[in-house]
């Protein structure tokens, strides 16, 4: 059939031409997808959904600050400009010494010097001695050797009634009691351990046999007899004047008398 035919024709060339456009449009098609990029969009961080809120997305950040919230039922936001960054004053910056490292550089380590040697301390000043009382001459006189003689008579004459052997006089005995006698009246009162030392280390020497005993006091007017009945009228105890003169293993005795500028002053040193 004539006319069947003719439509067959008709089609494949209508066909082909149609296939033609097809790939011309294709191929077009390729060719801008090399040339235009379309854009793209910015991925969006969803913010933690809460119950009272709607799920809200961040939009896109720069250098950390967070531009605004737009929620995901809101329609394409219109790009809005960007407002202005608030300029802040320049931070100041610490200006660094010379010689100084910047922060963050490892300084090179410093030359240790040898440390410095302590201060010589100061000598400690050696105390002040104290000044030494020079004794004054046990200046003997007449008055003085009669009240030493007058001493010895009368501690003889007790020491008989106690049934006791007499004492024997020790001149050198005498010398050290005189000694502590005039150191006594240059200060003026009675003491065994004074300022001249102790009676230890002044009888001890000078009786020779480890064992003494001393009786001093002042006598005014020449009154030794006074003075010996004071030492007489003590209680008898173990030791004192009144147990010196009668203890029975003293042999010898030194009577020893200073005239001073208000009394005469006596000693009697007792050895064995």
């Amino acid at each position: 059939m004539r006319g069947a035919s003719r439509n067959r024709e008709q089609d494949a060339a209508l066909s082909f031409a149609a296939r033609l456009g097809l790939y011309a449009m294709l191929a077009s098609l390729v060719l801008a997808s090399f040339t235009l990029t379309p854009e793209r969009r910015a991925p969006a961080s969803a913010a933690p959904a809460s119950d009272d809120a709607r799920e809200a997305r961040i939009v896109p950040v720069s250098r950390g600050v967070v531009r605004g919230l737009r929620d995901y039922d809101e329609p394409e936001p219109t790009p809005s400009p960007l407002p202005a960054p608030e300029t802040s004053p320049p931070a100041a910056v610490e200006a660094v010494p010379d010689g100084q490292p910047a922060e963050g550089v490892d300084p090179e380590p410093e030359a240790t010097s040898d440390p410095a040697p302590d201060p010589t301390p100061a000598p400690t000043p050696e105390p002040t001695p104290r000044p030494v009382t020079r004794p004054i001459p046990a200046v003997t006189n007449p008055t003085t050797a009669w009240a030493e003689v007058h001493m010895l008579e009368l501690i003889n004459a007790s020491r008989a009634l106690g049934g006791l052997v007499p004492l024997s006089v020790d001149i050198a005995v005498a010398d050290t009691a005189r000694t502590h006698s005039a150191a006594e009246a240059q200060v003026r009162y009675v003491y065994h351990d004074g300022p001249d030392g102790t009676a230890r280390s002044r009888d001890l020497p000078a009786c020779g046999t480890g064992w003494y005993g001393e009786n001093t006091g002042k006598i005014w007017n020449d009154n030794v007899d006074a003075l010996h009945r004071e030492f007489m009228a003590e209680p008898w105890d173990p030791i004192n004047h009144r147990t010196n003169i009668m203890d029975p293993a003293f042999r010898r005795v030194g009577v020893g008398a200073v005239m001073g500028q208000d009394a005469m002053y006596m000693t009697m040193v007792f050895c064995r």
